[in-house]
Formats: C-alpha cells, sequence, structure tokens
C-alpha cells in the first residue's frame, strides 16, 4: 500500500537529516557546505549547481538553513544573459525539478496505484499541481518515459550501432559501421560512445555513433524532466 510504505523520496529526506544529526551539523553549516561545493563545481557544472540547491531547499527547514542557500541561487542567476528575469527562471527551473522528480516517484511506485503517490509535499509541491502529475502518468498506465519511448522496440543491435537480426547476422554488412571496403570488420573504425547532458536536469545519454537518429531525433525529450533537444549539450568521454 502506498499510504503505509515510504517512498524513496520521503527516506532519503529522513536519511539525510540524520547524517545532520550524527555528524552535529546545523542546517546553516550544511548549507555553507553545499555552497562550497557549488563554488567548487565552477560555473561549467551550473546544472550540478541546480541540482543542490534543489535538494538543500527541499531538506532544510529552517530560515537560517534556507537563507544560507541563497549564494547559491546567486551564482545560478549570473549564469543568465537577461538578470531582469534570472530569478523567475532560477524558480521556474527549480520547480519543474520538483515536478520532474515528483513524475518520477509516481513512475517508481509501479502500474497498480490507484490514489495519489506520496512525496509531493517533500519536494515542494502543492496538491493540485501532484494531481495533475498522478492524473497525466496514470493516462499511460504509469509507465516511464523510456518504457513509451522504447519499450516496445524488437530491433537488435551489435555493439557497433548496426542492427542485426535474431540470429546476430548484420542486416545490411555492404553499409555496417566499421565495415572496410571488403565487408569485414576495421578496427581502424572503432565506434565510442556519444555522451549528451540535459542542461536542465544533467540526465545523461550514451548514444553509440551512428544510431543518433533513431534515439536523438527532432520529437525527442528528456526521460527526466521533459526537456527539448536543444537542451541538450554533447560531451566528451573524456571530461569525466
Amino acid at each position: 500500500d502506498n499510504a503505509q510504505r515510504p517512498n524513496s523520496t520521503q527516506y532519503h529526506h529522513r536519511s539525510l537529516s540524520t547524517v545532520f544529526s550524527l555528524f552535529d551539523l546545523s542546517e546553516e553549516r550544511a548549507a555553507q557546505i553545499l555552497v562550497s561545493l557549488c563554488r567548487a563545481l565552477g560555473g561549467e557544472k551550473i546544472s550540478s549547481s541546480g541540482k543542490l540547491l534543489f535538494l538543500g531547499s527541499r531538506i532544510l527547514q529552517s530560515s537560517e538553513g534556507l537563507a544560507a542557500l541563497e549564494p547559491i541561487k546567486d551564482m545560478i542567476k549570473a549564469t543568465y544573459r537577461e538578470q531582469t528575469v534570472a530569478e523567475t527562471l532560477v524558480e521556474t527551473s527549480q520547480q519543474a525539478m520538483g515536478e520532474a522528480a515528483y513524475r518520477a516517484t509516481i513512475q517508481a511506485a509501479g502500474h497498480d496505484q490507484t490514489s495519489l503517490t506520496p512525496g509531493w509535499k517533500v519536494l515542494g509541491l502543492d496538491e493540485e499541481t501532484a494531481t495533475a502529475i498522478f492524473e497525466e502518468e496514470a493516462k499511460t498506465g504509469f509507465k516511464s518515459m523510456r518504457e513509451i519511448m522504447y519499450g516496445g522496440q524488437s530491433q537488435k543491435y551489435d555493439a557497433k550501432g548496426n542492427p542485426i537480426t535474431k540470429e546476430g547476422e548484420l542486416k545490411d554488412p555492404e553499409n555496417a559501421i566499421g565495415q572496410d571496403e571488403g565487408g569485414n570488420g576495421s578496427d581502424d573504425n572503432e565506434v565510442t560512445s556519444n555522451v549528451y547532458e540535459c542542461g536542465e536536469c544533467g540526465f545523461t545519454l550514451f548514444i553509440a555513433k551512428g544510431r543518433e537518429d533513431k534515439f536523438y531525433g527532432e520529437g525527442f525529450k528528456c526521460p527526466e524532466c521533459g526537456a527539448t533537444k536543444d537542451k541538450f549539450n554533447a560531451r566528451d568521454l573524456d571530461d569525466e
């Protein structure tokens, strides 16, 4: 029963509060640690700073703790060109994270739900918003975006992204990735993964080269927050 079993959002909220107590950290000090971490991350990891702001603002309860998080918000606001709307954009982004997290919480709770999934209060949502999200997910049978996009996919691929038959044979050997002019495998064309990160929530995709059109088409949206394709930034595996 969802009403009796604590979900992951509630569990992590209580766990982190317990950590503060174990290390004798005040909420203000905990916020200062998060600020220091964001400063260490720098401007290139601003999406991570956004996540830390979201985490801190949902866990910390005291006015002192919340006030101590303001430098993180200021760092994020400074990255926007139009400072007149920076505050609104930060708040919108934080709201989107809360809604995406609740959507994921609903999906993780299973396909047989009949009542509002717990966790929306911890995520900073009001009941009206939570109910609207729950009803949207109910219409899809509480399936995740990944299930909807790829759940019915039956085509198999080899390690280089080439479509293969059930027997493991190449469907189109002449045009297969990594084949030389004689139709043989070529080590010189070893395929590596393209890495794309959502600039809104930090969700990362690893896509084999040659398959971008299938998994990253014009209608693509982030499985976590619903951001459009243009919000994704290409990254190099060596950057990790």
